[in-house]
């Protein structure tokens, strides 16, 4: 498949063949109840973006601290479960083979973390302005910024329509694409989740934004589709490793 300029792959390749990447100058927001696979979806693409294709990236992650970040990175590069991770358990042939390498490939790649636990919209603007102006002396371009998740940016609830104005230039002004983890209304079944599910309101999406919705209690596949303004996609299913967070 061709990805552009324009767009910027996920590493999911179904979910890129159908939306051809996260497009630069707009929103997607990634969209699901509480515990069904957000965090561990931006970890993939982050992992794709900074180590597979080196492409310049920052998360603010304000719900989990960098070391839990990292530990979600690594399972996901090495592909070894999380809890075997924070409890030492692997042995000194998968640390060499697998976790190292995994760690080595990190550090060497752009990405940048910030886990600031309170945090508000000016902030993530002017830090993300900072950076990009920091990465182009060098001639470096920053391409993602990834945010999990929207509700705990401070004032996100009273100010939900000028926050994502603040972030739409933001967008539209560095060319950069935002990716935003999103919470969805519980349900007691794990059906498809729709736009009235969103813990904002639907008034304040745009027909340019994609919302990707996650959902699906299957041991080793999530379901996955995307809305636009012209249509919800059909369902795709992603193998999905809850063990350690790979997808795809």
């Amino acid at each position: 498949m061709h990805i552009n300029k324009h767009f910027i792959p996920t590493g999911i390749q179904s979910l890129d063949a159908a939306i051809g990447g996260l497009k630069t100058g707009k929103l997607t927001f990634v969209a699901s109840k509480p515990g069904q696979g957000k965090t561990a979806f931006l970890a993939n693409v982050v992992a794709h973006t900074t180590v597979s294709q080196h492409i310049p990236t920052v998360i603010f992650s304000i719900e989990m601290g960098r070391n839990s970040l990292y530990e979600r990175l690594v399972a996901k590069i090495s592909k070894i479960k999380i809890e075997l991770l924070r409890n030492g358990y692997f042995s000194r042939e998968q640390h060499k083979r697998l976790i190292q390498p995994a760690l080595d490939s990190l550090q060497k790649s752009p990405l940048y973390i910030d886990d600031t636990a309170v945090i508000n919209m000016e902030e993530i603007c002017q830090r993300t302005r900072r950076l990009y102006k920091e990465l182009s002396q060098t001639c470096v371009k920053l391409k993602l910024v990834t945010i999990d998740y929207f509700q705990l940016i401070k004032g996100a609830q009273a100010e939900t329509n000028h926050i994502l104005a603040q972030l739409r230039e933001l967008a539209r002004d560095l060319q950069i694409a935002i990716i935003i983890s999103i919470q969805c209304k519980r349900h007691e079944d794990n059906i498809q989740p729709s736009l009235s599910d969103i813990r904002i309101p639907t008034m304040d999406i745009q027909k340019e934004d994609k919302i990707i919705f996650l959902y699906g209690d299957a041991s080793d596949t999530i379901n996955l589709s995307v809305y636009t303004a012209e249509h919800m996609s059909n369902t795709l299913q992603i193998p999905f490793d809850k063990g350690s967070g790979h997808m795809g």
